[in-house]
């Protein structure tokens, strides 16, 4: 039994069937806005009431009444349920939940996702140590700058693309993936395509190598033989990869995904939902118990969800970039930030071309929300591992580099303080207090003009410091990731 099988464990036969068909219920809500308004005001034609019916929703609507009755409270039930906050609800909200079963049973769900465990906390070290070290210097910075979204990322070590550009061309991609100019033909580039995936097991293990995403960037649907992709993955390193498609309507296509995903079961395949008409052909294909583990992901133009404004729809945030000093900063809402999921290898098997690279805030600077920190060319399957290793060798690093510039982070604004610095990010502040062993180490890395040597010299020199506490502070400024690393392009 799997991690999403254990959620379903402690619900009855009867509690499942209504749990899929109040998902079923949401999905409805969430994607089709005249029904949404609808339920707001408890005006639910006949003819909305035998759609859901003709869909697999059966149950009385009047067991979910709350959701126009008491809505503010039902929604922060939810909340406190999905965020495990049940005991800071009033007796006053229990009580409604008391009065309505299915917001009970909804809530208790909730819960069980909330109490899933996190793949990334317990991601196997790689055995490049290297390698292992800079990933996790871009997890703690990921959790820095994005906040707690930055919590909720995998970061794959392979984000691989099967094809060179996209046929969707979605309104909303972060990435804003350019048209279909080719694919890697599974027939006469499997053997290429395999060859590859073991090099990638013998540069950083089995394990590591299981932690890919097979189609950033693009489209999965664009490959005919994309599924025969993952089984080839699957059997070389015993991984199940993840899939997400915006090409949902194409119903035997979502069918043979979910039978592949089926043995797990896993939360796979994610389907973005373009339009009202796509979540008709799904709903109308698929039974809630074939979708129980599937998010249908809403993304229409007019959904109230706020988009990450990357790539397609790139808008430069201001945030904490500017002059202002921000002292309130529990009180800001800070957008996600980005889409990437990857700190690691971004390979494009079609071009053979690969990028270092790391979720980071979308900015100009960085308009797809991610960091690129060194890129290269491969020629074939033959010279892969070597130009994999020059990465490594030539980016990353187990201390400060002391030829490189030393300067933080550039999401990040400098604030100097009494004691020390403050170092404010998109989404948090930062405290130090070493002004007193470390003089205004501080002011010398946010200026950003001296290497590590240089700063180093100057401050022993100049001020006195202990070179010994110096290299201590400097090594846990780097550790915890607040030392830019962007030292190639």
């Amino acid at each position: 039994m799997n991690e999403y099988e254990k959620m379903y464990e402690s619900f009855t036969e009867n509690e499942i069937n209504q749990l899929v068909q109040l998902k079923r219920f949401f999905e409805r809500i969430d994607g089709d806005i005249t029904f949404r308004e609808a339920v707001t005001k408890n005006e639910i034609t006949p003819a909305q009431k035998e759609r859901l019916k003709s869909t697999g929703v059966t149950f009385d609507l009047q067991d979910v009444a709350f959701l126009w009755e008491v809505p503010d409270k039902a929604c922060a039930y939810m909340i406190a349920m999905l965020k495990n906050r049940a005991d800071q609800l009033n007796p006053e909200i229990w009580e409604i939940a008391d009065r309505y079963p299915l917001l009970k049973l909804w809530g208790r769900h909730l819960q069980k996702i909330c109490s899933c465990p996190c793949k990334y906390d317990s991601l196997p070290v790689p055995q490049n140590k290297k390698f292992a070290a800079w990933r996790k210097r871009r997890i703690a910075a990921t959790k820095s700058e994005l906040g707690a979204f930055g919590y909720q990322i995998s970061h794959a070590v392979f984000a691989f693309e099967l094809s060179d550009g996209c046929s969707v061309g979605c309104w909303f991609c972060s990435f804003a993936a350019k048209k279909l100019k080719g694919i890697l033909d599974y027939h006469t580039r499997r053997d290429y395509f395999r060859r590859i995936i073991q090099h990638c097991i013998d540069l950083f293990g089995k394990e590591q190598a299981a932690l890919a995403l097979p189609y950033y960037c693009s489209e999965p649907h664009d490959n005919p033989n994309y599924i025969d992709f993952l089984k080839d993955y699957e059997e070389l390193t015993g991984a199940v990869l993840c899939t997400s498609t915006a090409v949902g309507d194409d119903i035997p296509w979502v069918r043979q995904l979910l039978d592949y995903y089926m043995k797990g079961p896993y939360p796979w395949p994610r389907l973005s939902v373009l339009s009202v008409d796509m979540l008709d052909k799904i709903h109308d294909a698929f039974s809630p118990r074939e979708l129980q583990y599937i998010q249908l992901l809403m993304q229409m133009k007019e959904h109230p969800r706020q988009k990450v404004a990357g790539g397609r729809i790139l808008k430069e945030i201001d945030g904490l970039r500017g002059e202002r000093d921000i002292k309130n900063r529990e009180e800001l809402i800070i957008p996600q930030g980005s889409i990437s999921c990857a700190s690691g290898f971004h390979i494009n098997l079609v071009n053979k071309t690969i990028q270092l690279f790391s979720p980071c805030f979308t900015s100009k600077k960085w308009p797809y929300g991610y960091r690129v920190f060194d890129e290269a060319v491969y020629t074939d399957e033959n010279d892969f591992p070597e130009v994999i290793q020059a990465m490594v060798e030539r980016s990353m690093f187990l201390s400060p580099p002391p030829d490189k510039p030393l300067r933080f982070r550039d999401d990040m604004v400098f604030r100097p303080t009494e004691e020390g610095f403050d170092l404010l990010t998109p989404s948090q502040r930062h405290y130090f207090k070493s002004r007193e062993k470390c003089g205004p180490l501080g002011e010398l890395i946010a200026a950003g003009e001296s290497t590590y040597a240089q700063i180093t010299g100057r401050l022993v020199k100049e001020h006195g410091v202990n070179p010994v506490v110096l290299r201590t502070v400097v090594q846990k400024l780097f550790d915890d990731g607040f030392i830019d690393e962007v030292y190639c392009g």
